[in-house]
Formats: C-alpha cells, sequence, structure tokens
C-alpha cells in the first residue's frame, strides 16, 4: 500500500511541476482594490487636460430646443455643462417615460454628464404641471399653500417628494426655493416667496434646502432679493434700498442658506444701487465676487438668471449691444443661463485671447460646476481619468522569446475588441491584440538581441499611447573552448582557414508563442495582416492541467485496486 501511494504522490507532484514549468518569470500579483473617490486634485487634474472650448461650454446651463436632434447635436459640439426644462419639454412627451427617454438620450450625447435644471418652485411656477400625466395628475402647491395646509412638516415633505419625482425623472437641478422677501401682496414676487417675514423665511430656508437637497440640487433665488422690485422678465428694475437695508433684512434668508450648506445660487437682474449702480447684479463683479463670494463667504455655483430676459436685453442695448455672457463671465457667475451659446462662447474665447478674462477664473469656475456633479453623482473617478493606456507589468519568456505585456486600457467609453498595438519607435507593427474586460489587455512582443523602445497604441487620438523600454534576450552561456590535437587533416584544415574568421552557425528561429514576427520588410504589413497574439501559452496550460487530473484519478484507481 505504501507503494502505490508514494506512485501517487510521485505522480502528483510530477504534475504539479508540469503546471508551474510554465517559461514567464513573473508570478501574478492580484491588485489592490482601486480607489474610486473621485478627488477635488482628480478634478483638476481633468480641467487641466481640457480644451479652452471645452471648459467654455461647460459654463453654459441652456434652454433645451424642441429639436431633439439638435440638442443631441450641440451638446456635443459645443460641450454644454447643462439644459435647464420647461414646460414644452413635458407637453411634448406622451408620459414620463417618454420623458426620460428623451432625457437620457441628452446625456448619453455629452462628453461629461448634463445638470439637468428645473424651476419647479410650485404654485405659480411649476413646471411639473404642464403635463398632468407626468406627474400622475399630483397638485403641486406653493411653499405658502403648503405651509397653511401643514406647517412646516408639510412644506418639508413637499420638498421631500417633489424631489425624489424630479430626479426619477432624470432632473438633478432644481431651482428652488425663493429667498426673496416681501411684505407687499401686489409685488411681482410675492406669491412665489414663504409670505413671511425675513426671520420667518431664513427659519424656512434653514430647513427646506436639505429636503430639497436630498434628491437634487436646491438653489437660493434671486439673490440679493427681489423685495418688492418689478418683474425683470421684462423691464428694467432699480433697487435704492441702502447697504445696511439688505444685510439687516434681504440677505437673511440667503445667509441662511448658505450656512444650511445650499448647493446654488441664482442671482437677479436688479440693479442693486448701493453696491453698484452702473450694472444689473448678475453682470456685476461688485455683487457676485464682491458681496456673495467675499462678504457672505460663499464657495457653492453661482448662477445668473436667464440672460435672455428684458432687463438684461434692454441693457445690451443701451450699452451698444455689449456681449452680456462675457460680462457674466468677469463678474464671477460659474453658470450662464443663455441659449445663445453658439455665439456666445466664441466671444468668451476671444476675451480670454485678449486677456479680459483669465482662464484661471475660467477654471475655477468649471471646478465649482463639476464638484456640483460629483455631488449628485453624476461623474465618477473613472469618468474624469486619463483616456490612456497603462501598464502593470512586463515578464520574460526567454525560451519561448518573448516579453508579455499586462495592462490597462482606461477609458469608461471603450468597448470589449477593440485593437491594441505594440510598434517600434519608428512606426513599424510589431503585434497587436484585443482588449479585454474592463480595458485589460495582455499583449507579447518578440525579444530582440537588443533593448526594444516601443509605443502601445490603440489607433485612438483621444487616448494616450504608452511608450517603455522591453530587455534584451537574454545571452546564453559561452562554452569553454579548447584546442584539440589536430590530425593531418586537421592540420590541413588549419592551414586553409588561417586569417579567415571562422564561419558562425546557423541555428533555427525558435517557435513564437502563436507569433508571427513582422521583420523590416513587413512594415507596409495593413492592420489586417499584424499578427495577433495568441492563446497558445493558456491552452498548453490547460492541457497539462487536465493531465493532472488524469494522472490523479488513475493513481486513486491504482490504490483502490491494490486495497481490494
Amino acid at each position: 500500500m505504501k507503494k502505490w501511494a508514494n506512485l501517487l504522490v510521485t505522480t502528483l507532484s510530477t504534475a504539479g511541476l508540469l503546471l508551474g514549468s510554465s517559461g514567464f518569470s513573473a508570478t501574478t500579483v492580484h491588485a489592490a482594490t482601486a480607489d474610486n473617490t473621485l478627488t477635488d486634485a482628480d478634478i483638476n487634474a481633468y480641467i487641466s487636460r481640457m480644451t479652452l472650448e471645452e471648459k467654455v461650454g461647460q459654463m453654459f446651463i441652456s434652454r433645451t430646443p424642441q429639436d431633439n436632434q439638435q440638442v443631441r447635436q450641440d451638446v456635443a459640439k459645443y460641450h454644454l455643462g447643462g439644459l435647464i426644462v420647461y414646460g414644452a419639454d413635458f407637453t411634448s412627451v406622451k408620459d414620463a417615460a417618454a420623458f426620460k427617454t428623451k432625457i437620457q438620450s441628452f446625456q448619453d450625447a455629452a462628453d461629461l454628464p448634463l445638470l439637468v435644471g428645473i424651476d419647479q418652485e410650485g404654485g405659480k411656477v411649476s413646471r411639473l404641471s404642464d403635463n398632468p400625466v407626468v406627474s400622475d395628475y399630483r397638485a403641486f402647491p406653493s411653499p405658502q399653500q403648503a405651509y397653511a395646509e401643514g406647517g412646516m412638516p408639510e412644506v418639508l415633505k413637499e420638498a421631500t417628494d417633489v424631489g425624489a419625482m424630479l430626479r426619477d425623472l432624470g432632473v438633478n437641478w432644481n431651482f428652488a426655493p425663493d429667498a426673496d422677501t416681501t411684505s407687499d401682496k401686489d409685488a411681482f414676487i410675492y406669491a412665489r416667496s414663504f409670505g413671511q417675514d425675513y426671520a420667518a423665511t431664513a427659519d424656512y430656508i434653514t430647513q427646506v434646502v436639505p429636503a430639497w437637497q436630498q434628491n437634487v440640487a436646491a438653489t437660493l433665488k434671486h439673490f440679493p432679493g427681489y423685495g418688492a422690485a418689478i418683474d425683470t422678465h421684462t423691464d428694467f428694475a432699480v433697487v435704492d434700498r441702502t447697504k445696511e437695508q439688505f444685510e439687516q433684512e434681504d440677505l437673511l434668508p440667503f445667509k441662511a442658506g448658505i450656512e444650511a450648506g445650499v448647493d446654488s445660487i441664482m442671482i437677479a437682474h436688479i440693479v442693486m444701487k448701493a453696491v453698484d449702480p452702473d450694472y444689473p447684479s448678475s453682470l456685476s463683479r461688485k455683487v457676485v465676487q464682491g458681496l456673495l463670494r467675499e462678504e457672505l463667504g460663499f464657495q457653492g455655483v453661482i448662477i445668473t438668471d436667464g440672460l435672455g430676459m428684458g432687463a438684461i436685453t434692454k441693457f445690451a442695448q443701451e450699452h451698444n449691444d455689449v456681449a452680456v455672457d462675457v460680462l457674466a463671465a468677469e463678474a464671477g457667475n460659474d453658470g450662464i443661463m443663455n441659449n445663445d451659446y453658439a455665439k456666445a462662447i466664441p466671444a468668451l474665447l476671444d476675451a480670454v485671447k485678449a486677456g479680459n478674462l483669465s482662464e484661471s477664473e475660467i477654471d475655477q469656475h468649471v471646478f465649482r460646476l463639476l464638484s456640483l456633479k460629483r455631488k449628485l453623482g453624476l461623474i465618477t473617478k473613472g469618468d474624469l481619468a486619463k483616456k490612456e493606456i497603462t501598464s502593470d507589468k512586463v515578464t520574460y519568456d526567454q525560451d519561448a522569446k518573448v516579453a508579455r505585456i499586462t495592462g490597462t486600457v482606461v477609458d469608461p467609453d471603450l468597448s470589449t475588441g477593440e485593437p491594441i498595438y505594440a510598434k517600434s519607435v519608428d512606426g513599424a507593427p510589431l503585434v497587436e491584440t484585443v482588449i479585454g474586460a474592463g480595458g485589460k489587455y495582455e499583449i507579447d512582443v518578440p525579444l530582440t538581441d537588443a533593448k526594444q523602445a516601443i509605443v502601445l497604441s490603440t489607433g485612438m487620438t483621444d487616448i494616450a499611447p504608452l511608450s517603455l523600454t522591453i530587455d534584451a534576450l537574454a545571452k546564453a552561456e559561452t562554452p569553454v573552448e579548447t584546442t584539440p590535437t589536430p590530425t593531418d587533416t586537421g592540420k590541413q584544415a588549419a592551414t586553409d582557414n588561417q586569417g579567415k574568421p571562422e564561419p558562425k552557425p546557423v541555428k533555427a528561429p525558435a517557435k513564437k508563442l502563436g507569433h508571427k514576427v513582422v521583420t523590416t520588410a513587413a512594415k507596409k504589413s495593413t492592420k489586417a495582416s499584424l499578427p495577433r497574439t495568441g492563446n497558445a501559452k493558456d491552452a498548453a496550460l490547460a492541457g497539462l492541467g487536465f493531465m493532472a487530473i488524469i494522472a490523479a484519478f488513475g493513481g486513486a484507481f491504482l490504490l483502490k485496486k491494490h486495497a481490494a
């Protein structure tokens, strides 16, 4: 019995040695679990790789055209940062499913996921009410109405429930709540306000901002406070209140919202005469950068109200058709709410080139917008990762005379089966293979007698290639030379060969693992003719594994037979 047991052990050990005798010298190294946390450094690194056109495009949060194909084309062409949906976007679809499909088609066209905004305040400003089918015939009361029906619990429930509905529809940014305060019931903004005094409105803002932000981004509007001003959708409004009055009254709800961590603040088009008598607040650096950003310390996203509104169009007309989008950026707004991106983006690019607008400030605007997208879960580390080819390791099989390079092609949009090529630095093709799941690749490059500088590429211009150096083929040990005693014939041969170099023996080329090495003469090879990395090694290992299993079963059979 012991004899047969020893035989079984020997058989299994031999099989194990066969399995372990593969030529690659490095063992498999399991990478640590990747950290998918998107950091500020990741965002800044991504911004540093963006073109100026891409950065400026991200600043535009624009009304959605009703030609869906145009929307998709413009989103891709102009690199828009976001879209705004209005009543027509709801009435043009038959149900909620169709609306979500439409929004998703816009997202699919974007390089980076879009911010999708909406004015869903409730009451008289309720886009969801424009197509009851989409909202399942639900009513959307104003904050005043909700408060009258059930106090703050009802107000907060409404914000939470409607926010969840918006998120389900694919809308991620609500331009609410209104932080405007006025006691004048005839004022334009009164019905949209909370309808209470400054302190009560501030308390309302403190509570309702987190309720909205459970599901979507919230926006305080309209900074620095409409008060009893006229409607700037149609006309120009100048507010004569002192700065002290603003600080003690109108700004209280905005300060409360900032302390509550509100995501964004929308700037009104009123002229805050006490701070800047020359420009509407949305175009005033003194208001946007000086008052809101510096004095109040707000670090979130600042966005203009619509620049197509009457107050701004009249201002532009009175100032020689000044480029209001450029003024909005110069004022310090991160987001520009306008539909004229086709002409506004080139104007902003010209302003940067002329030195009137710094690219570093553009970078800061884009950082805040991308940070909001990060908070909403719209972008991930993978979305912002540099599209490139990386290498995990290079292992050498001296017997097969190949270097195996393994790594990852970093591109979230990459499809499995795309080709990856190895070429010499002068462009001569060496070998190709295909990219596997998760962007993983494994490519075997034939070794030569000298080191090789090679380049791995995919053929896609937006994916950075990888340059690396492959070691030379290991030299065989030189045999010890001996001088045999020459025979007469040998003496004659030695005499005949004096002064001539001894010819080198010609060796038959070693077989490659599924490769056909591309020589210098093959530089004109087409993509289809390039050799692909084969799976011969894997097949051999599988065969050895099968042999080991057969050996084990055979040994067990012999043990059983002997025992019987």
